[in-house]
């Protein structure tokens, strides 16, 4: 245990130094577009179509393919469920049944012996019943397990789905950080490690954009919406900061 955290401590510092030492030793190399709210809102918005095309696109694919397994699970189940209201209807008909059952007993008095004849009514035996209630209850925790593993699967299989082709719209150049800055313009030889930074920053910019594609169009929209929000509030804190001036005078 002891190895493996000294193993992963130097693999971390050694990561870190690999990309710390580029950044001390190079200059910032890009610098902010000026962009407002209608920059922002007008990427966000391209982003939210692009996430709902690939949604759709995704649910035929995966409708086609893993919906027919899941109906199979379906159907059983409700099978399942229908056998279990029967047998529960068949025991509880049963039971209200009475059978009628002739006890005889022997016993010896000052006469002699002698054998006495009881009836009685009992209700009819539904153990066999009761047996087959218990494998049917079985069989059907046994199938709504399979089915929360089947939806768990196809839920993994979509996302990673939605991730590869999130991460491939946004390698092909469908980027967020990279439309909000300029490369500086370096006159002469560029620095050693111009070269990794842009690669650094560019593979950055393709995965957090291809995860927030993948997230789907519902956290999308929740985010243009924090974003809006916030920008009107700021605006009206200044602009209330800006009407108390002239009282304050």
């Amino acid at each position: 245990m002891m190895k493996n955290n000294t193993l992963l401590t130097s693999l971390g510092i050694l990561f870190s130094a690999a990309v710390l030492l580029p950044a001390s030793v190079s200059p910032n190399l890009f610098v902010f577009k000026t962009f407002g709210i209608s920059e922002i809102t007008q990427l966000l918005t391209f982003l939210f179509l692009v996430s709902l095309f690939l949604e759709r696109a995704l649910e035929v694919f995966i409708t086609t393919w893993r919906r027919p397994g899941e109906e199979e699970v379906d159907n059983e189940i409700i099978h399942c469920r229908r056998r279990i209201a029967e047998i529960k209807e068949q025991i509880r008909k049963k039971g209200n049944q009475l059978q009628t059952v002739a006890t005889t007993t022997a016993s010896e008095d000052a006469h002699g012996a002698e054998e006495r004849t009881s009836v009685v009514q009992t209700p009819r035996d539904t153990s066999a019943l009761m047996g087959e209630l218990d494998k049917e209850l079985t069989r059907l925790k046994a199938l709504d397990l399979e089915r929360g593993r089947y939806k768990s699967i196809t839920r993994k299989m979509a996302l990673w789905m939605a991730l590869v082709v999130g991460v491939l719209l946004s390698g092909v150049g469908i980027r967020s950080l990279e439309t909000f800055v300029n490369l500086r313009d370096l006159a002469g030889q560029p620095p050693i490690f111009y070269g990794g930074q842009l690669f650094i920053f560019r593979s950055l910019d393709t995965l957090l954009t291809g995860g927030l594609i993948a997230g789907g169009s519902e956290g999308i929209h929740k985010l243009t919406q924090v974003f809006t929000t916030f920008l009107e509030e700021t605006r009206n804190q200044i602009r209330d900061k800006s009407a108390a001036r002239p009282d304050e005078k």
